[in-house]
């Protein structure tokens, strides 16, 4: 893995990830890839302002690509779900696609366990042999889904690629503040009467180690990743000292909807309230056993290492 391509760099995890592999001994550059510039760029990043919805092959050609991974995706609920879902999966297409023309032989995609959905029925953890099943009206996971699929579809037309495929929980840690998952400890945290679910993070650093390990050596297949241990909805309140307020499903899905509607609230559609309804946490021993990864952090600590990054520090 010489020279490897990163789309979405200047996000969250692609940040976390680039300075890794920067500081890898045997990376010569992180040709990363993004509509935004990146804060801080390491040292081996050669930077390219591009959007994924437009070619990329040329670049993977150029910049001789031997290991690609994909992260571009949009995460926040947009009302303009046209434009998220063309992001999301031509941009995977894209992406694929590029890898084909140069002949990539790695390639690592980080899709979300929220493709499993989250549904009264779930087994307590998800395996990788669980069905995908999305909710209907929550673009991100639909798009997840869809995407995990065409990377399957992708893996067995092209046997002589390695691909990799990891659903990750929601991500949390010291840089957190930009995550997805933060948004949910607010000065007053909501949870639907009579239902409280387990609940699963895992730490950023254990995140871009991972995808650091699935480059080095190759693991093809799907593997879920998360944090070991879950904690139950309301253990989130008791560890952010927040107060937590029950409220009747159709009471919060109306004001969710309402809020939606006209443009009050840009967290979430209300089908997202299936995610604090229903469990939707994963197994982790698959890559554990074909990796030999272990952990650093439990999704309790994930989630302390988010808050107490919000703490104000002691002056020295």
């Amino acid at each position: 893995m010489r020279r490897i391509a990163v789309t979405g760099v200047s996000g969250y995890i692609g940040t976390l990830l680039a300075r890794r592999l920067s500081a890898h001994p045997d990376v010569e550059a992180v040709v990363g890839i993004d509509s935004r510039s990146p804060r801080d760029p390491p040292p081996k990043l050669r930077f390219y302002m591009r959007d994924v919805t437009g070619p990329l092959h040329d670049l993977f050609v150029a910049e001789r690509i031997d290991a690609a991974v994909h992260l571009a995706f949009v995460v926040r609920p947009r009302r303009q779900e046209r434009e998220a879902q063309r992001i999301n999966v031509e941009g995977t297409r894209n992406f694929l696609h590029a890898c084909l023309e140069a002949g990539t032989p790695r390639i690592v995609y980080f899709g979300s366990a929220a493709a499993y959905g989250a549904h009264a029925d779930n087994p307590v953890p998800l395996t990788e042999e669980h069905p995908l099943r999305p909710n209907p009206g929550f673009r991100y996971a639909v798009d997840k889904a869809a995407t995990d699929e065409m990377m399957q579809e992708y893996a067995r037309a092209h046997t002589n690629a390695c691909v990799t495929i990891l659903r990750g929980c929601p991500v949390l840690g010291p840089g957190g503040a930009r995550a997805v998952g933060a948004k949910i400890f607010q000065p007053v945290m909501l949870k639907l009467a009579a239902r409280n679910p387990a609940v699963q993070f895992v730490h950023e650093d254990d995140v871009a180690a991972i995808l650091t390990a699935v480059l080095e050596r190759p693991a093809p297949g799907v593997y879920n990743v998360a944090g070991d241990g879950y904690l139950r909805y309301t253990d989130l309140a008791r560890l952010a000292r927040r107060r937590m307020l029950s409220v009747p499903r159709w009471a919060l899905g109306a004001a969710m909807s309402a809020g939606w509607r006209l443009r009050l609230q840009s967290q979430s559609p209300p089908t997202g309230l299936d995610f604090i309804a229903y469990p939707w946490v994963v197994a982790n021993a698959k890559l554990k056993d074909a990796t030999g990864y272990r952990y650093r952090y439990t999704t309790q600590e994930a989630v302390q290492a988010y808050l107490q990054s919000l703490r104000p520090q002691p002056n020295r």
